[in-house]
């Protein structure tokens, strides 16, 4: 076993005189890892092997240690040095460009600061523990990077973080085992807060481009700094998730508003199709019973006995204006429409209309049927004095289900039965609060957004971007189509540090 001067440790390692915890990991697999990568002690463990294990002769001790502590730097230098340069040193995230800090632009930042400090000639290196201290931090920002969950402007702004984080792995011993470090949490908060936003054109954007600057500029070694920046994103995530809630309930409304309109439009088409509506009549169908039906909807919902109700009293009013062809028919309206006139000023009365016009509407309902009736030819004298007569009428509710029995079910009906059976098959992926990439067109990028709503009867998916308004609508069926074919994807809204900490961890077993 190899024995490591102490002041050569970062606080990153766990106590190295426990000689368990520095262990040869040249049998651990990926599979052991992402067994135990929740386990602090394994993450140590790991840690520790991948920072001593390049050069052990390079950490012995032996004759001539003072003379290899003297021709590198101390551990101070380095931090001081990094602080020089943490405004200073501020990479822009480009595809495929290598814009972390194992960088040479980096390192010679570095060396020179640390140079400048040191005020000796003598050249000087970077001990092994801090240099591989280094590339893990890099390879943690390196995770960042390649995340595809992560936006092109939030890498930019946690690439700002990466000097005070390496600070933070050689002065902190609780920063890789805690994860409710303020740091951390930090990391992942400005991707969280982040993961719909498509530019900087925002205040969202530039307020966390704010705080991460005002970090940047009081961080030293003091984790304060670190608490201010979660306690202004905490504040941040909750203004923007009141202002998302907010947003999105008025959008959800005004779809709601949209698509009733919509449907109660079908309905009146589907069972008025082939009927033709008395002038005097229009207002009562067309206004006053489509609005009733409008807020039955919206209230109660398709599946309701309101909704089912106002519905078969359209069909019961669609069939009494067809022309009456035999007696049976004369028969049938004379026995029923006095309990249909009663029926429609019932619902109508109940809602917040106009009552002077709805008593108007409905007079003219009855005034029709009366004279419908009056003037069929089945009609005779004998009828005269008993048309009228509520003790020869059948009840309107004994003749309801009869009279409205041979009448189809609509298409909303067809249509709201392969919406439950579409909804039942669809992706677990597929629902409300997750984020996609969505696909709009060949000509236009991708875009971030929340899926909002889905709408049953229609089959469709509505969704928003980060402020809660709506951007597009797709079918069901289209938009699982473009998650087959990759032009659409899910964005997964992980903890982005834990998550690249063990793709890290992994990576290193799968190395030896």
């Amino acid at each position: 076993m190899v024995e490591i001067n102490a002041w050569l440790l970062p606080a990153c390692l766990i106590n190295m005189n426990d000689k368990k915890n520095v262990v040869d990991l040249s049998k651990s697999s990926p599979i052991e890892a992402s067994e135990n990568i929740s386990d602090p002690q394994y993450i140590s463990k790991v840690i520790n092997h991948f920072i001593l294990n390049k050069d052990k002769n390079e950490l012995r001790i032996s004759a001539d240690a003072s003379v290899a502590r003297s021709q590198q730097y101390n551990r101070q230098i380095i931090i001081t040095a990094l602080t020089n340069i943490q405004l200073t040193f501020k990479p822009n995230y480009v595809p495929g460009k290598s814009v972390n800090i194992n960088t040479d632009e980096f390192k010679s930042a570095l060396m020179e600061s640390m140079a400048k400090l040191d005020k000796t000639a003598i050249p000087k290196t970077m001990n092994q523990i801090d240099s591989r201290t280094i590339d893990f931090v890099e390879m943690i920002f390196g995770v960042f990077i390649r995340d595809k969950n992560i936006t092109d402007n939030i890498k930019n702004l946690l690439l700002l973080l990466q000097i005070p984080i390496l600070k933070i792995s050689l002065t902190d011993s609780k920063f890789f085992n805690n994860d409710s470090h303020p740091a951390r949490i930090v990391l992942n908060s400005i991707a969280h807060l982040g993961i719909g936003i498509e530019n900087k054109d925002n205040t969202l954007y530039q307020t966390m481009d704010y705080i991460i600057d005002q970090l940047l500029h009081s961080f030293d070694n003091n984790i304060l700094a670190f608490i201010t920046a979660k306690t202004s994103l905490d504040r941040l995530s909750d203004i923007q998730s009141n202002k998302f809630i907010q947003t999105v309930k008025q959008t959800q409304h005004l779809i709601a508003i949209e698509y009733t309109q919509q449907l109660v439009l079908k309905e009146l088409k589907h069972y008025t199709a082939n009927v033709e509506i008395p002038v005097t009549l229009q207002p009562l169908i067309l206004s006053h019973w489509s609005t009733l039906m409008f807020h039955r909807f919206i209230s109660y919902g398709k599946d309701s006995i309101e909704w089912r109700e106002a519905v078969g009293i359209l069909r019961l009013l669609a069939k009494s204006f067809s022309p009456i062809d035999n007696k049976d028919d004369w028969i049938a309206l004379r026995s029923i429409y006095k309990g249909i006139v009663n029926s429609v000023r019932s619902c109508l009365t109940n809602t917040r209309q106009n009552k002077e016009k709805i008593f108007i509407a409905t007079s003219n309902l009855n005034n029709y049927y009366f004279s419908k009736i009056c003037e069929s030819e089945y009609f005779s004298s004998k009828h005269k004095n008993t048309v009228s007569d509520e003790n020869e009428f059948i009840l309107f509710d004994n003749l309801y289900e009869n009279y409205t029995s041979d009448i189809e079910p609509s298409p909303l009906d067809q249509q709201t039965e392969d919406s439950k059976l579409a909804i039942n098959n669809m992706p677990g992926i597929i629902e409300i609060n997750n984020w996609f990439e969505v696909f709009t067109d060949y000509k236009h990028p991708v875009r971030r957004l929340k899926l909002s709503t889905i709408l049953k009867p229609q089959t469709k998916l509505i969704f928003v971007d980060y402020m809660g308004n709506k951007v597009i609508e797709k079918e069901l069926h289209t938009f699982i189509t473009e998650l087959k074919n990759d032009q659409s994807r899910l964005i997964n809204d992980h903890s982005i540090f834990e998550y690249a900490l063990s793709m890290v961890i992994i990576s290193i077993a799968a190395s030896n």
